[in-house]
């Protein structure tokens, strides 16, 4: 892959890295536990775990895409393999790199 392209892709990963961080401070009120000693009542009760279910299920997706930004961009300053499936050892198209520069995988074999 051609430096500017390189360039441009880590520029994505580094932006990508900041708003995700950024999310997951934004979610920590949410994902705290809900106080059974609160008196919200019965039903304001389950609104509010399932509302932190949801919550922690969507910090774990932003901490799973995180690790992968930061591996990504681990790759491109180490000058290793980055833009190679890790599955197939096949080049990775570079929309889908623009669309999600933190990928290890093809389409093929995201699938």
């Amino acid at each position: 892959m051609e430096k500017e392209k390189l360039d441009y892709l880590k520029n994505l990963l580094e932006k990508l890295i900041v708003e995700l961080e950024g999310a997951l401070d934004a979610n920590k009120e949410t994902t705290e536990t809900v106080s059974l000693d609160d008196s919200i009542g019965r039903l304001s009760r389950a609104d509010a775990l399932h509302a932190q279910n949801i919550a922690l299920s969507l910090q774990g997706n932003i901490q799973i895409k995180l690790k992968l930004a930061r591996q990504a961009l681990d790759k491109i300053s180490k000058g290793d393999d980055y833009g190679i499936c890790v599955a197939c050892e096949k080049p990775i198209a570079e929309a889908r790199l623009e669309a999600m520069p933190e990928t290890p995988l093809c389409v093929n074999c995201s699938r």
